[in-house]
């Protein structure tokens, strides 16, 4: 690899870029009007159906009808913890925005005619705690009135799950950073990729020392460049506008660096079997625009049915909008390294694949 030649042709892509004042907008200012529309539109949305994750201290009686009652109610479908676990670190390791702790004398507290509270743990910033609590409520309300026409003898204890207070565009945001390095990455490889290849560049680089990985890390170094300063510009709007509470650390940085890697070698795969300019342009719309919706981008993955939940478990916008905000907004490292290590094994296979079957010959 020649250093130099990355260089030139980075040099190029900076004029060309700026040349086209269209480029900013769709960049920059197309995020941003993403964030306030969407940001405005969900942040009231709720869902039929959320998952409540349960850990039953108690295992009895009591518990157990209580449990059966949430989960007949349609609204819910509970996920028990083990007693064993440490809750605090499930919580923080598995991203956890809802949580009941049904403690170990319930039963008896119960038969007894005591208090008996159950704890629930809400992350607020997410749509869905309404309908979980709601639903809580509503089986609690019941059960007092069925066993003591009214009186509390079943009470919640509402808490929250987060230790720093979040909005919903802190959840929104890094779904809407991953979204934007993908289309950048996309369209812009599968777009100068088509262009050369209609002007006959290509068969000009074939005369050249340039090889194909050159150009394409020329491309990734350049949209990481355009990437950290969308990055810069969307968390300074939100920031300022809306009262962000995000941190950018290193998992943040390599997951930038991996997702550029590996849409801009995706762009180069679609233009490389799509060679017909408007075809490749309809094939990249037709490869991004689902994952758009079906990565958790916008809205929670378990707000989706099920079958949409396994298509997002292969499409690789949902290991790094997942990634970006476990490591922007949970603190949860060790789902950020384990989606960044998916990332990063499929940027490898698709910067392969994306130089293997190029060639500038065929162009």
């Amino acid at each position: 690899m020649r250093p130099k030649h990355v260089l030139v042709d980075l040099k190029g892509q900076a004029r060309s870029f700026f040349r086209i004042k269209s480029n900013i907008f769709w960049v920059f200012a197309f995020p941003l009007l993403l964030i306030v529309i969407f940001g405005a539109i969900f942040s009231n949305m709720g869902s039929e159906m959320v998952t409540l994750n349960v850990q039953d201290l108690d295992e009895g009686p009591g518990s157990q009808q209580l449990l059966a009652a949430i989960n007949g109610t349609g609204m819910v479908k509970i996920r028990f913890i083990s007693p064993l676990a440490d809750l605090e670190q499930h919580i923080k390791d598995n991203s956890l925005a809802h949580v009941m702790v049904v403690p170990a004398n319930y039963s008896a507290n119960l038969a007894s005619n005591i208090t008996a509270p159950v704890e629930l743990r809400l992350d607020e910033t997410v749509s869905t705690s309404g309908t979980v609590f709601n639903a809580v409520n509503g089986v609690v309300n019941a059960v007092n009135l069925q066993m003591a026409g009214g009186e509390q003898r079943v009470t919640i204890e509402v808490g929250s799950i987060v230790q720093k207070r979040f909005t919903f565009l802190d959840f929104f945001v890094p779904g809407i950073i991953g979204l934007t390095v993908m289309t950048t990455c996309v369209f812009n490889v599968q777009g100068t990729i088509s262009r050369f290849r209609a002007n006959g560049i290509f068969r000009k680089l074939a005369t050249t020392p340039m090889t194909p990985f050159e150009w394409l890390l020329s491309r990734i170094l350049w949209h990481l460049f355009i990437s950290f300063l969308t990055l810069a510009v969307i968390m300074g709007f939100g920031v300022l506008l809306y009262g962000m509470n995000m941190s950018v650390n290193l998992p943040v940085v390599l997951m930038i660096v991996a997702g550029s890697a590996m849409f801009s070698a995706l762009g180069m795969i679609v233009a490389r079997f799509v060679k017909n300019e408007e075809t490749a342009s309809m094939a990249a719309n037709a490869i991004t625009f689902p994952m758009m919706f079906l990565s958790g981008t916008f809205f929670q993955l378990e707000m989706m049915p099920s079958y949409l939940q396994q298509v997002a478990a292969v499409l690789p916008l949902t290991y790094m909008s997942q990634g970006l905000r476990d490591a922007m907004v949970y603190d949860n490292l060790a789902g950020a390294y384990f989606n960044l290590a998916v990332v990063a094994a499929i940027a490898v296979v698709f910067v392969i694949a994306a130089v293997l079957i190029t060639k500038w010959e065929e162009g």
